[in-house]
């Protein structure tokens, strides 16, 4: 009736092996993503967990979908260097009174025609250039932002998984107990029936078995909202009810709990895609301030040129007399002063302060990480100590079990010890899958905090 204890322990090979296969697992996402079939039976297990994990999650989807932004208002930014060009027809009426040149007014009907093409060109070099650099930055910062977003779903699946793992062990450890419960319920009332059992006894077995129900009825509900969160992650149909494959939970060895954290905070610093971002940003106010600084100073270059023919006359003249090619053409240089040009201290002022806010923020962001690496990597060291305490003591109320039971079948003890030796080692049980759980999570929460 007991279930075999889980093996803490695995060869080193055996780990290496999965290591490197959650490794394939987590470069392969978006690869696969597409052509990942869904679970079938309302089973899964964890590669199909992190194959899914990017297939079609909505704000992988948003981030894909601002990187496209960027890149098009890149694209954007560069065309502002190129002219454009107006093709035009102009059709002229005059009618009574005009004035000449040398200020006589006269009377005058006339008509004419235009046609051609006109090249205009007016650009702000030293915005245009600044722009270029801002957008560029953008871009850069959007690439990294999809990359966090596909490593925090990544995350968020494994995490919904052990925690689906955990609720399911629980609900395996719950059910055993009611099994053992309901049995000694059955023995204990047949021999109060037959007035060898106190009805105390009786009574205080009953009330176990009550509890038992009780508690693997919240264990199943704990499963089915376990696995209703990963559907939602994965974008599956919650109605279908996620089980994982595995029931037996082993620690897997991703990081090593005894490395030194000082490695690990140098290795997030400069893998970090979110630290990638907040630089990107750093460098785009950077440029922002340099544009209002140094930006006014470069002139703004104008150009036009229109060809095309021209034709006319007096009223009553066909439009196209006298028709003939006609060209214009100009250039110049220009500065502004003022809002938005020279000697604008308030734009600079504001730039400047953005500028700071963005290096603020990007120094907020690195203490962020290193305080998450340290605090995972506490926090798998402990539930490393943890599970070898829970290990020691489910082999403990597993030898009190097995020695409670002996006692029973040789009519030497109690059926309320043999009750509650079986009620502690269910305990111990559900104590330790629930802590090899959370030792996994904790394996992927580290590597989610050094970049990997």
């Amino acid at each position: 009736m007991n279930r075999p204890i889980p093996r803490t322990r695995r060869h080193p090979r055996k780990g290496a092996a999965r290591f490197i296969l959650a490794g394939w697992l987590l470069a392969a996402v978006q690869i696969a993503a597409a052509a990942t079939p869904a679970p079938v039976g309302g089973t899964i297990d964890l590669p199909t967990t992190l194959r899914l994990a990017g297939a079609n999650n909505l704000d992988v989807a948003i981030a894909r979908e601002e990187l496209a932004e960027a890149r098009a208002a890149s694209d954007s930014a560069r065309a502002r260097y190129f002219p454009f060009i107006a093709p035009s027809i102009v059709v002229r009426r005059h009618e009574d009174n005009i004035q000449a040149v040398d200020g006589t007014v006269f009377d005058a009907d006339k008509q004419s025609l235009a046609a051609g093409i006109a090249l205009n060109a007016q650009i702000e070099l030293g915005e245009t250039y600044y722009q270029n650099l801002v957008a560029r930055q953008v871009v850069r910062a959007s690439e990294a932002a999809l990359a966090g977003r596909e490593r925090e779903i990544t995350f968020r699946a494994a995490r919904g998984y052990f925690e689906l793992a955990r609720a399911r062990a629980a609900v395996i450890a719950a059910e055993e107990a009611a099994r053992i419960t309901s049995r000694h319920a059955e023995q204990i009332a047949a021999t109060t029936e037959a007035g060898l059992t106190f009805q105390g006894d009786a009574a205080r077995v009953r009330a176990a078995r009550e509890r038992a129900e009780l508690t693997l009825l919240r264990a199943r509900t704990e499963q089915r909202i376990a696995g209703a969160r990963l559907a939602e992650v994965l974008r599956l149909d919650p109605a279908v009810e996620l089980v994982p494959v595995d029931s037996d939970l082993a620690p897997l060895t991703l990081v090593a709990p005894d490395e030194d954290p000082g490695p690990l905070i140098a290795r997030a610093l400069g893998a970090r895609p979110d630290l990638d971002e907040t630089a990107a940003r750093l460098e785009a106010a950077r440029a922002r301030r340099r544009a209002a600084t140094h930006g006014p100073l470069i002139p703004t270059l104008g150009a036009q040129a229109a060809v095309g023919g021209l034709g006319g006359g007096p009223g009553g003249s066909t439009l196209t007399r006298d028709w003939d090619a006609s060209g214009d053409y100009a250039i110049g240089l220009s500065w502004r002063v003022g809002p938005g040009g020279l000697f604008d201290r308030n734009r600079q002022r504001e730039a400047a302060a953005q500028e700071r806010q963005a290096d603020l923020a990007q120094e907020k962001h690195r203490e962020l990480v290193r305080r998450q690496v340290v605090e995972e990597h506490a926090r798998l060291r402990s539930l490393a100590a943890q599970i070898e305490l829970a290990r020691q003591t489910l082999e403990a109320t597993e030898q009190t079990a097995r020695l409670s039971r002996q006692r029973r079948e040789t009519g030497v003890s109690a059926v309320l010890e043999d009750l509650q030796a079986e009620e502690e080692l269910a305990t111990a049980r559900r104590d330790y899958l629930a802590t090899v759980a959370d030792y996994n999570l904790a394996q992927y929460a580290l590597r989610f905090a050094i970049g990997q």
